[in-house]
């Protein structure tokens, strides 16, 4: 099996975690990251992170914050 570079595996995680990709290229992307730490952090941090993406319960945002947000979307966009 071919070792992928880091590259490879950073340009295919989205792929991985929407079960998007090959079986191949899955146990490619699993056999780099189980040797390459600074790819396992990135692969963890990015699973965490979905992971709690997905678990959030929508929220309503406050009117006073909402009113403050878009007001200064629209001062920044009237400077351009």
């Amino acid at each position: 099996m071919r070792m992928l570079s880091c590259e490879e595996v950073l340009a295919n995680l989205s792929n991985y975690f929407d079960g998007e990709c090959s079986a191949e290229l899955r146990a490619q992307l699993e056999d780099h990251i189980s040797k390459c730490r600074r790819c396992r952090v990135v692969f963890d941090s990015t699973g965490k992170m979905l992971k709690i993406l997905v678990d959030v319960e929508p929220f309503e945002v406050p009117l006073a914050v909402s009113a403050r947000l878009y007001s200064r979307l629209q001062e920044v966009l009237s400077e351009e």
